[in-house]
């Protein structure tokens, strides 16, 4: 247990060291018309630090709370701390509101892992999802080489934690694992997806691509320019929209 809580600190995505408030700011989608249907926007942009736990879980409450419509994950970023993603994802998987992620440009390491978590993700034009083998930093910055046993400890926890976050939102947990372990094979029928030796990411053009028998999105079910396309979309653009800012103090 001590290896498992020293391995949860030590080992992440990346760093940050910046503290983070709420500021909440009501809106309403452009073009939209009075509607007692609120929709929540909750950013997760630059690195993901345990701070933002606090943000979503005071996010959820209040979309609960006023039993909105969806919440939506606008997603910005290479990364973050393993225990972060961590709590965020066990938050995300006991909300009974509606779940989105929509990528705003990438959702690397621990922000793919958190997008996994979400019922639907959507991606705009020319970004990326992907990459979440997990790395150490050293204490003076920079990533350094892990023990070949403290790895797969790494690898191995991340892994159960990506599927076990794909699967109870219904995406697919073999491609979600490939994200992490680079030396497995992901494929659907007979086509190969991602070979061996390299670790998945996927642009949205790939992600929103029919595969297999039943022709579903390999995990993208979209592209759309902003929030407020989507919102068309998938029918809230009627919707009032609830943003939650998360400003660096």
């Amino acid at each position: 247990m001590a290896l498992q809580g020293l391995l949860m600190k030590k080992i992440i995505f990346s760093l940050f060291l910046a503290a983070t408030v709420l500021l909440p700011a009501s809106g309403r989608c452009e073009g939209a018309t009075a509607s007692a249907d609120v929709v929540y926007t909750i950013p997760i942009r630059g690195m993901i630090e345990p701070a933002l736990l606090y943000v979503i879980r005071r996010g959820v409450q209040e979309a609960e709370a006023v039993d909105a419509k969806a919440i939506i994950f606008v997603m910005d970023t290479p990364g973050g701390t393993l225990q972060a993603a961590s709590d965020i994802v066990r938050t995300i998987q006991k909300i009974k509101v509606p779940t989105y992620t929509f990528v705003e440009k990438d959702a690397f390491s621990a922000g793919a892992i958190i997008a996994m978590a979400t019922k639907h993700i959507y991606m705009a034009p020319g970004t990326d999802i992907g990459d979440a083998m997990p790395i150490m930093m050293s204490t003076i910055g920079g990533a350094q080489q892990m023990p070949e046993a403290i790895k797969e400890k790494a690898v191995s926890a991340v892994a159960a934690l990506i599927r076990s976050a794909a699967e109870e939102s219904g995406h697919n947990k073999e491609l979600a694992e490939k994200m992490v372990r680079r030396e497995i094979e992901f494929k659907i029928g007979n086509e190969v997806i991602s070979p061996a030796g390299q670790l998945l990411t996927l642009t949205n053009v790939e992600a929103e691509r029919k595969v297999g028998k039943d022709k579903k999105p390999l995990l993208s079910e979209g592209t759309f320019k902003n929030v407020n396309e989507l919102l068309k979309a998938i029918g809230l653009d009627g919707a009032s929209v609830k943003q939650l800012q998360v400003t660096a103090i």
